[in-house]
């Protein structure tokens, strides 16, 4: 859109290099101190009253939740290793194919997004305390699949599985959640609004181009028309004047016509 264009101009000066690979290590940080306080996470949650009494931090310490939500246990070690990791790899791969202003400015609307809708909306108890840091990474891992789909996981450390089946698996997962509870919807459609703005155009105008580029290849071949026959046909082989061999080809009086190596004998 030309309108977030001129805005990612204007302002370029906001930006923040590695941003989403640096909460991703808060997020570690965060995982290691639940160890020696786990209610750590009640100082953490999206708390309207605390907020409005003067706990600031609670607008943004949400997005560390899902990291500290992790029980402490050697596998919970593990997979918070390959976590940490994945996030460098997308923060690295959007930064490429962005820049660091869209990137910087993706993750402060998402964030924006979620903080207003944990604001302004009485959710229930549950839905935005561990789901709005979820669905603020959702939403980065959604542009990451919709950009690189080629890019491949491995799955329980073994299974190769193309990132874009993950984007795919985690869209019907959202969807479906919402048709179950449709509660969580206040947490899921806003976290998606900069996906929607930034990504989802571009993703519509690639499959126009592609769309156009097939229908003006088809209209081409069509102008061509049909090769013309061959001139000359063999009555046994079927080769024409138009194969590699260097044929020479002669009419029968009874007006069939053969190539040398299949020409009939005469009586």
């Amino acid at each position: 859109m030309r309108w977030l264009e001129k805005l990612e101009r204007k302002l370029d000066w906001l930006h923040f290099r590695g941003l989403f690979k640096w909460l991703a290590f808060l997020g570690a940080i965060t995982f290691a101190a639940s160890y020696a306080r786990p209610l750590i996470l009640l100082d953490l949650v999206f708390f309207k009253e605390a907020i409005l009494s003067g706990q600031v931090w609670r607008l943004f310490s949400f997005v560390l939740i899902p990291f500290g939500s992790q029980p402490f246990t050697p596998m919970g070690v593990v997979f918070m290793f390959f976590g940490v990791s994945i996030a460098v790899l997308i923060n690295d791969s959007l930064e490429g194919a962005w820049g660091s202003t869209r990137m910087t400015l993706y993750l402060l609307a998402t964030w924006f997004c979620l903080a207003a809708a944990q604001f302004f909306f009485d959710l229930p108890p549950g839905v935005g305390a561990i789901n709005a840091g979820m669905m603020f990474y959702t939403s980065v891992f959604l542009a990451f699949a919709t950009l690189f789909p080629k890019v491949e996981f491995r799955l329980f450390f073994l299974l190769p599985v193309e990132v874009r089946i993950l984007g795919w698996l985690a869209g019907i997962l959202l969807l479906a959640n919402g048709i179950l509870h449709p509660e969580t919807l206040l947490i899921t459609v806003p976290a998606l609004i900069p996906y929607g703005l930034w990504v989802l155009p571009g993703v519509i105008q690639s499959r126009k181009t592609l769309v156009n580029a097939v229908a003006r290849r088809r209209k081409f071949t069509i102008s061509k028309g049909p090769e013309s026959e061959p001139f000359h046909v063999c009555e046994v082989c079927r080769r024409n004047e138009r194969d590699p061999a260097d044929l020479e080809f002669f009419v029968m009086p009874d007006g069939k016509e053969y190539c040398s190596e299949h020409l009939p004998k005469q009586p």
